[in-house]
């Protein structure tokens, strides 16, 4: 059986190449405390900084075959993706919302990326190995076990993605619908710091003005924010694509799921609305995920799922570099962004 990158690639090259980190970036990094940074590739000639297997996997990434059945829950890190997750799934499966209390997220919902971020052992006793010799016997682990665990699945898919839209197939839009959640630049830079903090595979040990920085200069894993955002801002008029902002899932999440049913084509009353809404709200997944999400090596993954909660870590003089930033980086983009 072919692997999945010789399955999926396409007879011309990437539209872009990889190349490893210079030693002295990575030094930078290391000094502003992000330890396990010490080898990383890019992407060029736009930028976007991965763990080093996504060199291997480029092009199962880029290749990856979509169905027009699909939903892609596409976002920048921290910027709400496994509440968009979720609340699709809820929203696919009403019916079904009790197998979340015994199933994990995970095993719902392919997250694809882990296959860079962090590779499946490939050890009797891991789960996921597991289950990845049941559905492909002849896969092989160097390829993405959950590239390949998608590809094999039966039926609709719910794929859910951290990369770019230019590291995607070109024709993902054309193909299946993709929901896309924004959340202002400061809330994603602080939930990144405490997500990239509290990490016990790849833990940043440095300030939260160290942290900033390196998001500022798009130097963390995933790269630019503006330039993920733009890119599907630029796209916002496709049939298939839905944009979110976080800030109003917030402030009113019955609207915004009735707008999201809408754009997937699923026919909900409120009552059901209002039932995924509970299923899907922060209190919820956390205690959710705290019983069934036993190995995750994330302290509170579900931290607080706050709008403004920027304001207690961007003080003084960091808030406005950030507010610089902001002013610098948003020149062209109409993002109606909110901040508390």
């Amino acid at each position: 059986m072919a692997s999945i990158t010789e399955r999926t690639a396409a007879p011309l090259p990437l539209p872009f190449e990889v190349e490893d980190v210079p030693e002295d970036e990575i030094k930078r990094y290391l000094d502003l405390g992000f330890e396990e940074y010490t080898q990383l590739v890019r992407t060029k000639p736009i930028p976007s900084y991965f763990r080093p297997a996504y060199a291997r996997l480029a092009s199962a990434f880029y290749h990856f075959e979509f169905r027009p059945d699909d939903i892609v829950v596409l976002t920048y890190p921290k910027s709400g993706t496994s509440w968009t997750s979720e609340l699709v799934w809820a929203l696919k499966n009403p019916g079904a919302l009790h197998l979340a209390e015994e199933v994990p997220s995970s095993d719902r919902v392919f997250f694809i990326d882990m296959d860079m971020l962090r590779p499946t052992r490939a050890a009797e006793d891991n789960p996921v190995y597991r289950r990845f010799v049941a559905a492909c016997p002849e896969g092989r682990v160097e390829d993405g076990v959950q590239l390949q665990l998608a590809a094999a699945h039966k039926g609709p898919r719910i794929i859910k993605t951290h990369l770019r839209f230019d590291l995607l197939r070109q024709d993902l839009l054309d193909t299946c619908k993709v929901v896309y959640t924004i959340r202002n630049p400061k809330d994603t830079c602080v939930s990144y710091f405490h997500h990239s903090s509290n990490n016990k595979w790849h833990a940043f040990k440095g300030e939260f003005a160290h942290f900033a920085e390196a998001f500022m200069g798009n130097g963390i894993l995933y790269g630019s924010y503006w330039e993920h955002v733009r890119q599907a801002w630029q796209r916002k008029g496709h049939r298939n694509l839905h944009v979110m902002f976080y800030e109003n899932m917030k402030a009113d999440i019955h609207g915004e799921l009735r707008n999201l049913a809408n754009f997937l084509q699923l026919d909900r009353d409120d009552d059901q609305l209002k039932t995924v809404a509970d299923h899907a709200s922060f209190d919820s997944m956390r205690s959710r995920h705290e019983r069934v999400n036993v190995n995750h090596g994330i302290r509170n993954f579900f931290r607080k799922g706050q709008v403004g909660d920027w304001k207690n870590a961007a003080t003084g003089d960091l808030n406005e570099r950030m507010d610089a930033w902001i002013r610098e980086n948003s020149h062209g983009i109409d993002i109606p962004f909110r901040y508390d």
